[in-house]
């Protein structure tokens, strides 16, 4: 019965498909949830994302018309609970990515000039892309910001704050994230790192 309902209330309906970019086939976002900009966005096969979740697209004013931006998740990830993202730029997450609940992706972040007379919710926003590796991991409550790039295999640890990039087969929590241990594929073990 639980199962009926999830599957029920999602957007992988025909409807919803031809809003985004492309859908994949066995790909459900459950509602309830916020989307925007849907056509510049690309969901791969077998992905879940769970309920009340945002992913939003912002646009930004070029010369000539506005510039979309895309967000493009893979194939056979599994997203929690409260996910967000909010794109200004680009956001990658590749494919058999596990993202828990209350996780927040920026590729945007407004400036903060205190000696302007704009306040800071109308400086111009600050953009850079942002990609998550091959079967990586994301804990609870994790944020990653703007020009992070987190590697394949990676672990992050819940409530960590990715501010900066994290290299292939790391794990790193903390705010700001610090790689701990690093994957050695000749002694096969988890090493710490100082």
């Amino acid at each position: 019965m639980i199962r009926k309902k999830f599957i029920e209330g999602n957007f992988g309906s025909e409807k919803w498909k031809k809003r985004f970019g492309s859908f994949g086939e066995g790909s459900v976002i459950s509602f309830p949830a916020n989307i925007s900009g849907e056509s510049e966005i690309f969901i791969g096969k077998n992905t879940k994302i769970l309920s009340n979740s945002r992913l939003s697209n912002f646009y930004t004013e070029v010369v000539g018309g506005r510039e979309s931006k895309s967000i493009r998740i893979g194939n056979r990830c599994w997203i929690g609970f409260h996910f967000t993202i909010l794109n200004a730029s680009s956001v990658i997450i590749g494919d058999d990515v596990l993202i828990a609940s209350y996780v927040l992706i920026s590729s945007e972040n407004h400036s903060v000039n205190p000696e302007s007379e704009i306040p800071y919710m109308h400086q111009p926003l600050i953009t850079k892309p942002v990609t998550i590796g091959d079967g990586s991991w994301i804990g609870e409550k994790v944020c990653v910001l703007p020009g992070v790039s987190i590697g394949k295999k990676c672990v992050i640890g819940g409530c960590s704050v990715v501010t900066k990039s994290i290299p292939d087969y790391c794990m790193a929590v903390g705010n700001p994230a610090r790689i701990i241990k690093k994957y050695n594929f000749n002694t096969h073990n988890w090493e710490i790192v100082i």
